[in-house]
């Protein structure tokens, strides 16, 4: 008797029901993200150019100041006053062994930073701050501001509450383009070595006193106490 060849098994495929939608096609691979990373960059550029500002040299400038005061930073925590940096050490920088062998983070966009602080964080210091910050002029040109600010002390208000007292003392101001790192080390040794002192000595008064003498007054203004 012949004998036919077995029959290959029929694949049952999913049939849809009438009446459903057919599916969508896959997307086509592109390079959306890489494209979009480009465009972006170059609106940030455009953007920066509209406004006369250099974000490159910004970026150069905030990296040094970033890394004077992390520097300071450290000479603190050697004799036990911690300080707080922001933007945060963890967001700019990339550790190898902490706090002193560190190398700058390549994807921190550094240009975009508009304010540098370093904040008094011992007992009987908050709100001692050193503070850099850009802002534009009424005539448009952009500028660097560094102050020290400090409490001079609390008083009741009847409808807010508790308040601290702030003052500011005018450390340094310049153009933006017109910026010299060797007048804003003339300023921050004067001032780093002075709220040192006070630490050693465990009184601001001294500190204070010299900001008063020194500096032009800054800003003065009311802030909430949270007790």
């Amino acid at each position: 008797m012949a004998r036919h060849p077995a029959r290959k098994p029929t694949l049952v495929r999913d049939v849809p029901e009438p009446g459903t939608p057919a599916p969508e096609p896959p997307l086509a691979d592109d390079d959306f993200v890489s494209a979009l990373k480009q465009e972006l960059v170059k609106t940030q550029a455009s953007a920066g150019a509209k406004t006369g500002e250099d974000l490159s040299h910004r970026a150069e400038l905030n990296k040094r100041i970033l890394q004077d005061l992390w520097e300071v930073h450290n000479q603190f925590e050697e004799i036990s006053v911690h300080l707080s940096i922001d933007p945060s050490q963890t967001l700019f920088a990339t550790f190898a062994e902490y706090p002193t062998k560190w190398t700058f983070k390549e994807n921190f966009d550094f240009g975009a930073v508009k304010t540098i602080e370093l904040g008094d964080r011992a007992a009987g210091w908050v709100g001692f701050t050193l503070r850099f910050w850009y802002y534009r002029a009424p005539e448009g040109t952009s500028r660097l501001r560094g102050i020290f600010e400090w409490c001079d002390g609390e008083s009741y208000h009847r409808y807010s509450g508790w308040m601290r007292m702030m003052s500011q003392a005018v450390l340094f101001d310049a153009a933006e383009d017109d910026v010299k790192v060797t007048d804003l080390h003339r300023v921050l040794k004067d001032v780093v070595v002075q709220w040192y002192g006070a630490h050693l000595e465990r009184s601001p008064e001294g500190f204070v006193a010299h900001l008063k003498e020194k500096y032009p007054k800054g800003a003065s203004y009311a802030k909430e106490s949270y007790r």
